[in-house]
């Protein structure tokens, strides 16, 4: 019979590798959104991965959090 919980051990490695490209991407995005020249049409778009590339970051800083204060002794 399988333990019906999952090994949270066994992606951590994929989650680091997706919050640091994520990122990479949000300083990407922020350069492009300061140093070159955007059309008025694609401020939405940049915006929108702006965001999408946050919510990676924060909850994998998040988890992070979570998981280090559960494994505090009292």
């Amino acid at each position: 019979m399988t333990d019906p919980h999952p090994d949270p051990e066994r992606y951590w490695k994929h989650r680091r590798r997706l919050a640091y490209t994520a990122m990479a991407a949000l300083l990407v995005t922020l350069a492009a959104a300061l140093f070159a020249p955007i059309r008025e049409a694609v401020i939405p778009l940049i915006e929108g991965l702006a965001w999408g590339f946050v919510v990676i970051v924060i909850g994998y800083y998040g988890n992070n959090a979570i998981e280090s204060f559960t494994r505090r002794k009292p």
